[in-house]
């Protein structure tokens, strides 16, 4: 889970690069006696609002060039460095001073449930220790051992929603992208057809929790705790070829975690693995629709759509900042230094379009040689390990989508969508398109 937790950094040791205004922390007030309450703090600007969620790449471009390391208020209220530039943010993603975990172990005998602790909150060795059993289940070649799955899932939802529209839009986020990522993950996670309808929605609760009531989400909580369990106990029963069997079967060879642990890997993986994907597949086509002409090659040409996959995913992500990190020492971005304590976001979405690590960023090419290193999925020992299963399902999705209709528009003017989410996490409530018989 994403913290915004932090120690407050001592005073007067930060350090701004040329250009950026000096960030001190606050003063602390009631310093002591005579003081008069102390020193009003400095205000931090705050350009991670509501207005951020629209435009991210206009705010994060004027940042990366102007203070690619400054120190800011978050809608939190809480005070986060943010790291924008490409070399800064990729030697983030692999400096282990820069800690998910705040500096903290995790005790493999404190009995948790599957949601209460996840593997973005560990650092190596624990989080290596952990991961490395799903890792294989996850290969490229296990994900395309289920190609054929998700590709008929993909043409039979457009075909229902060709077939329920008459002669108006459809709305894709609901009707395409969320349904095809859950059947996505209910296939290779072996979930039985009985039971996908039930989890449906504890899954997409938990993707957006925002939208429902604390008790809806204890509740969708406990239901996918009990979901992960007794899967659990079934594969080790009678183990299937699936994720889920794999990762288990990895763990009972292998050992090195707690029965909470590999049941936390598995729910991570489940809600990871649906809220990324859905998102991806709403931005991916928000990218096509405002590019026609990159829409019109790809439909003519559909083997070119796995290679335009991670140009896209450089276009725009879900994630605009990494999970947020703690520093557990000084740490130094060119002349600034970020001090101890202090809470570290690496902004992905801005090294995506860093022109220093991809020439004339602000166009949607397909063929960009560069575009596979996009920053998306992370670097280092926290890449994301469905990024191969993710990368499959955008394909299938976007070749589906570009195939079934000759052409498709926008219904409503694209700046008038509706992001919702957080900056950590951007979401797309709803993407209504026309298509184009002709």
């Amino acid at each position: 889970m994403d913290t915004e937790t932090a120690a407050a950094p001592p005073p007067d040791a930060a350090t701004a690069a040329p250009g950026c205004p000096v960030r001190r922390p606050e003063p602390r007030t009631g310093a002591g006696p005579g003081t008069g309450g102390g020193t009003a703090p400095e205000p931090l600007p705050e350009p991670l609002g509501a207005a951020f969620l629209a435009r991210p790449g206009e705010i994060l471009t004027e940042l990366r060039e102007t203070c690619p390391v400054t120190r800011v208020r978050t809608p939190s209220g809480r005070p986060a460095w943010l790291v924008t530039r490409a070399d800064d943010v990729r030697a983030g993603f692999l400096d282990p001073r820069l800690s998910l975990s705040g500096g903290r172990t995790p005790d493999p005998e404190v009995r948790r449930r599957a949601l209460d602790v996840t593997l973005v909150n560990y650092d190596p060795p624990d989080h290596t220790r952990i991961r490395r059993l799903a890792a294989p289940a996850l290969s490229p070649a296990r994900m395309g051992a289920y190609r054929e799955r998700i590709a008929t899932a993909a043409r039979d939802l457009l075909d229902a929603a060709d077939a329920a529209r008459g002669d108006g839009p459809v709305e894709l986020m609901e009707s395409f992208a969320r349904p095809l990522a859950f059947r996505s993950l209910c296939e290779i996670f072996g979930v039985r057809e009985e039971e996908r309808a039930a989890l449906y929605e504890p899954v997409a609760c938990l993707a957006d929790k925002g939208r429902y009531t604390p008790a809806a989400v204890e509740a969708s909580v406990a239901r996918i705790d009990a979901f992960v369990r007794g899967e659990m106990a079934r594969r080790t029963a009678a183990p299937g070829d699936d994720v889920v069997s794999r990762t288990l079967a990895a763990w009972h060879e292998q050992g090195g975690a707690a029965e909470d642990e590999v049941a936390s890997l598995l729910a991570m993986l489940l809600l990871a693995g649906f809220d990324s994907t859905v998102q991806a597949i709403g931005m991916s086509t928000v990218a096509l629709l405002e590019h026609p002409e990159v829409q019109r090659s790809l439909r003519e040409d559909p083997e070119r759509v796995a290679g335009a996959v991670d140009e896209l995913l450089r276009w725009d992500t879900p994630g605009p900042f990494s999970t947020k990190r703690v520093a557990l020492a000084d740490v130094r971005f060119g002349d600034t230094v970020i001090p101890r304590g202090s809470g570290v976001l690496l902004s992905v979405a801005a090294a995506n379009h860093d022109p220093r690590h991809h020439a004339d960023p602000g166009t949607l090419d397909p063929g960009r040689a560069t575009a596979g290193r996009h920053l998306t999925f992370g670097l280092g020992p926290h890449y994301c390990p469905g990024s191969a299963l993710a990368r499959l399902e955008l394909t299938l999705a976007l070749t589906a989508l570009l195939t079934r209709w000759p052409g498709l528009t926008p219904a409503l003017p694209l700046s008038d969508l509706t992001w919702g989410g957080g900056y950590l996490h951007r979401r797309l409530a709803a993407l209504p398109v026309l298509p184009s018989s002709v």
